[in-house]
């Protein structure tokens, strides 16, 4: 296996395999130039980190895969400077949305799609439960694979479920990036997954790597690294998940 994962900040990353470097959900606005998120009780300006490497370093991708479009998944900042000739990856329901951005080259993914030696599977998400879902819209993860680099599971914005437990089940993927704030909305409804899914799916897929990321970041989201990993450390379970700082750079 030879895959290399850039932990950029929030939910957006650097997959590195089969020699491409696939851009996942871009949120590149510096710290304070979004607005709060709506239906929360934070009134924060986001993101509440800066970058931590500079605008020209997403000069040089070879795709981008977007699991949904809220602001801190794909921003204007990022829509204004990434280069929009390059393949875009999405679900049905960002197509539209994506062409209007000015993106040129966007492929939608129904079920499956092979790109370059890399086979990508959709797993459609659920981002909530109940009202809360509808108002959050569609959401997806995504299942990316080659025969010789192994399979990383994008999990995206979703809680934990009986369609994602099956993905482990089935697949038992090398890798796993979970997003696992413990985001929260008004009247506390989670709307991401938690530290406690971790230790679900690391005893339901005993063999997949995870990868914690979406935290610090962003107001809504209440779960911090410095409490995962204390989380981890306290059930020793230190050897469940990696909780990579920004920027950090993950080779297996």
């Amino acid at each position: 296996m030879s895959i290399s994962i850039q932990h950029i900040r929030n939910a957006t990353s650097v997959l590195t395999l089969n020699g491409k470097k696939i851009l996942v959900d871009p949120m590149l606005s510096d710290a304070g130039e979004l607005p709060p998120v709506p239906f929360t009780r934070s009134l924060r300006r986001n993101p509440l980190t800066p970058l931590p490497v500079p605008l020209h370093f997403f000069e040089d991708m070879d795709a981008i895969l977007l699991t949904h479009r809220h602001f801190d998944h794909l921003d204007k900042r990022a829509i204004s400077i990434l280069n929009k000739s390059i393949p875009v990856f999405c679900q049905p329901e960002d197509q539209t949305f994506l062409q209007t951005s000015g993106f040129c080259n966007v492929h939608v993914i129904h079920d499956s799609l092979a790109w370059c030696g890399i086979q990508m599977k959709r797993i459609k998400g659920q981002h909530a439960k109940g009202v809360a879902a509808k108002l959050l819209g569609p959401v997806s993860g995504f299942l990316i694979r080659t025969p010789v680099d192994g399979s990383i599971y994008l999990v995206g914005d979703c809680i934990y479920t009986p369609a994602i437990e099956e993905v482990f089940h089935t697949h038992q993927p090398d890798i796993a990036i979970l997003n696992t704030p413990r985001a929260q909305m008004l009247l506390g409804t989670i709307i991401t997954m938690t530290a406690e899914d971790i230790v679900r799916i690391a005893q339901l897929s005993t063999t997949t790597k995870i990868i914690a990321v979406h935290m610090d970041a962003i107001s809504h989201c209440t779960f911090k690294r410095q409490h995962l990993r204390a989380f981890l450390k306290e059930r020793n379970l230190e050897h469940a998940a990696i909780v990579p700082d920004d920027g950090e750079i993950i080779s297996f």
